[in-house]
């Protein structure tokens, strides 16, 4: 069955409507990808990853917390489905791992930190703005309440310590003291409890945990050894006072248990590291064991303040990473808190240390921490009665932000990490939200919405030939033919998608020229025919490898991917929610590859002899301003125009349809700009027309603005008559061409209004 013209441009729209409608803000890419499918060009998505390093903790929908390195552990650089629930509500589909060297930090003025690559994007007040163009001043949204997880981590103690393990002494007292300890089977409040005094002032000794806490701390160490004697059912082996040399305060005491299991136990919940950090099983855990641990953390190394001006709950130490981990806990409470370096000098031995310590200030936080976490002693728990009595109400926040301290450019190769995550492109890290784009998303639901066999592979420098073209067929082989399996690999897919193309090793590169050009696998003596249709790349760099030009050149259709504007994040919330619930599923198969074959071949029938000039005088000024085309580009930009004009219901090409140069000209990131401003200049389309009246309504209102300062009978009023009358006709004499155009339309009528309005107050003035 034949397919009309005005039928094919129709299941081509509507293809195109039904590809980007996941993907708000992504029209542009979404275009790309059809401009590509009709004209059976091939085409490349160019946009760096915003990777952040390991100790970035994240978070599920649910609310458990993650050091992101601790999802990819024991991975290589790569990309792995990750099939993980990223918070807000979506599921991260892949995990992609970089090694990089150059990074950046950002801390922000309450201390919270994030280091990722320069083009990681984070939300400001002003939309999406990358790590390196974050300037000291600007605004950043904070992800102030955090949901909390339901479920205890349970412990794995055949793992920790063996039942049947061999012990040596048998008989002595401290091998059946031993095997009296109780076993606990989750990480519960109390366990907690003990983790966040063992976090503050524990010590490991050989196969023994110990305690050491100030003099004055007796209510603080009978309530612990109580805790671990409810637990363990066991005492401590040994109380003494420390020595004042070993300390800084004058007077200590310790008290320590002399159990294998113990500190076993206290190694595996994750705090037998040089730096202290939060320990990965409390960030899992729900929030009443989250606050148990803070409580006995607080209560070990915090402090409370109720003198006037200084109230607070102070928290000191010198790991930067355990107060951040902190921090990130207090979120699930809704207690938004300040880090701070600090400095103390020790009189004694004349040295000046450095730390940090995190304030907890605010009125409704402190009474948030009483109600929710609290400390163990009367004393502290009284004090903090005292601040909060001290403490007065402010105006309630609406919504937090917080302010850029600092941002510090490091180099040194250092591992950073990224999700995809198709539906809302956003997740959280360290507090701050974070984004990411959606290049192969777009491509894999093209594939999908067209029936056609996909594939998929990300390109690295070892990537070998069979891992895209099949293995040998070692039956064949044994008699004697040279033969590959290719069954799922890219010899046998009508749409490809490889990532990181660039990375290709020169014996990839070479079959992949082939395949691209003459959609042809030269393989030893065969020569094999695929049904390859086109093939998508992604990038997070523009090739300047000379031996990577050609294949660069190739990809006639390129665009350079980039995080949403502030603009698309109400219509982003609205899909994220609709593909939530199902209702952006789509309307099952809307194209074929036979009818892509056929809407290709109608396309080639698009009359092109009224823009050949246009074209030729626009490659000119390219070339005058330093974009260099090649000569098979530009006749492969025929192709692309005609594929526009279908698209549009056009049977003869249009100044509108060249505008698709900004797919082919561009070679560098820096040339989608140039491109884009010369199209803007050079051509009389919509969007030029859209500026212009935008620029005429900035005009009127500034006008506006001094006709109603002017007294009446000014003379400058005349002046402003005649000036508004020449607005008014170009206006009129703009939209001409667009009366089919209801956006630019609705923008004209509402402008000639105002001019209107304007001309009235103007001839009172004028008494006319």
């Amino acid at each position: 069955m034949s397919m009309s013209f005005e039928e094919a441009s129709a299941k081509a729209s509507r293809f195109l409507k039904e590809l980007e409608a996941p993907f708000v803000g992504r029209h542009d890419e979404a275009l790309m990808v059809t401009l590509s499918l009709i004209s059976g060009e091939h085409s490349v998505l160019l946009g760096e990853p915003g990777c952040i390093v390991g100790d970035t903790i994240i978070s599920a929908e649910d609310g458990r917390l993650y050091y992101i390195e601790d999802i990819a552990k024991g991975l290589v650089p790569g990309v792995y489905i990750a099939d993980f629930p990223i918070f807000p509500p979506a599921r991260a589909t892949e995990l992609h791992i970089y090694d990089v060297w150059e990074t950046y930090e950002v801390v922000t003025k309450r201390g919270f930190r994030l280091r990722g690559t320069p083009n990681h994007p984070i939300l400001t007040d002003e939309g999406w703005v990358s790590l390196r163009d974050l300037k000291p001043g600007q605004r950043v949204k904070l992800i102030t309440r955090l949901p909390s997880p339901n479920h205890y981590i349970a412990i794995p103690n055949d793992e920790i310590m063996p039942v049947k393990r061999p012990y040596r002494g048998f008989g002595s007292r401290k091998i059946k003291e031993r095997r009296k300890v109780k076993r606990v089977p989750i990480l519960d409040e109390r366990l907690a409890e003990v983790l966040g005094a063992f976090v503050a002032g524990g010590f490991f000794t050989g196969e023994s945990i110990g305690f050491g806490l100030g003099i004055e701390e007796v209510e603080f160490e009978n309530h612990i050894i109580s805790r671990i004697k409810e637990l363990f059912g066991i005492e401590p082996y040994r109380r003494t006072y420390r020595r004042s040399e070993r300390t800084r305060v004058k007077k200590a005491r310790s008290f320590r248990y002399d159990s294998i299991y113990l500190a076993r136990l206290f190694k595996w919940l994750d705090h037998g590291h040089e730096e202290k950090i939060v320990p990965r099983w409390v960030l899992l855990s729900p929030k009443t064991v989250s606050a148990a641990f803070l409580r006995g953390l607080f209560e070990g190394d915090g402090t409370v303040e109720d003198r006037p001006r200084y109230t607070g709950v102070r928290l000191k130490s010198k790991s930067r990473k355990l107060l951040e981990g902190v921090q990130i806990l207090l979120l699930r409470h809704g207690i938004i808190s300040s880090i701070y370096e600090s400095t103390s000098k020790d009189k004694r031995y004349k040295k000046t240390y450095k730390g940090y310590v995190l304030v907890i200030r605010g009125l409704d936080e402190l009474k948030k921490f009483k109600e929710e976490i609290g400390f163990i002693s009367r004393q502290k728990n009284e004090k903090l009665d005292r601040a909060i009595a001290r403490r007065k109400r402010k105006s309630p926040r609406k919504e937090e932000w917080d302010i850029v301290k600092s941002v510090k450019r490091i180099h040194g190769w250092v591992r950073v990490y990224d999700f995809h995550i198709p539906e809302t492109h956003s997740f959280f890290t360290n507090a701050l939200l974070s984004h990411n784009t959606a290049k192969s998303a777009l491509v894999r639901r093209a594939a999908s919405l067209l029936n056609a066999r996909f594939f998929k592979y990300l390109l690295t420098k070892y990537t070998e030939p069979s891992e895209l073209f099949g293995p040998l067929d070692i039956r064949s082989l044994r008699k004697g033919v040279y033969a590959r399996v290719t069954r799922g690999k890219l010899p046998e897919a009508d749409i490809a998608f490889l990532d990181e193309v660039f990375n290709a090793s020169s014996a990839v590169l070479n079959s992949l020229l082939s395949i691209m050009m003459e959609r042809v696998v030269y393989d030893g003596y065969m020569e094999i025919k695929v049904p390859l249709w086109c093939v998508f790349g992604a990038s997070n760099r523009v090739p300047e490898e000379p031996e990577l030009e050609a294949l660069y050149d190739r990809f006639l259709l390129r665009t350079h991917v980039e995080p949403l504007s502030q603009d698309y994040w109400s219509e982003l919330l609205d899909a994220s929610w609709k593909l939530e619930t199902g209702a952006l599923e789509g309307s099952g198969l809307i194209l074929s590859m036979d009818d892509l074959k056929a809407i290709y071949s109608l396309s080639l029938k698009v009359d092109l002899s009224p823009v050949k000039p246009h074209l030729i005088r626009l490659f000119l000024v390219m070339e005058e301003k330093g974009l260099h085309i090649t000569d098979r580009r530009k006749g492969k930009a025929l192709k692309v125009v005609a594929a526009h004009a279908l698209l549009n219901n056009r049977r003869v090409a249009t100044e509108d349809d060249l505008v698709v140069l900004k797919y082919v000209v561009p070679k560098t990131l820096e040339d989608f700009d140039k491109v884009q401003v010369i199209l803007m200049e050079e051509l009389r389309t919509r969007e030029r027309v859209q500026r212009e009246l935008n620029e005429i309504k900035t005009n009127v209102k500034t006008a506006a603005s001094k006709i109603q300062a002017l007294s009446p009978f000014d003379p400058r009023l005349t002046d402003y008559y005649k000036n508004l009358k020449v607005a008014r006709n170009k206006v009129l004499n703009l939209v001409k061409d667009y009366d089919d155009d209801e956006e630019i339309r609705k923008l004209a009528a509402e402008l000639v209004n105002e001019i209107d309005d304007l001309l009235e107050i103007v001839m009172a003035k004028l008494n006319v």
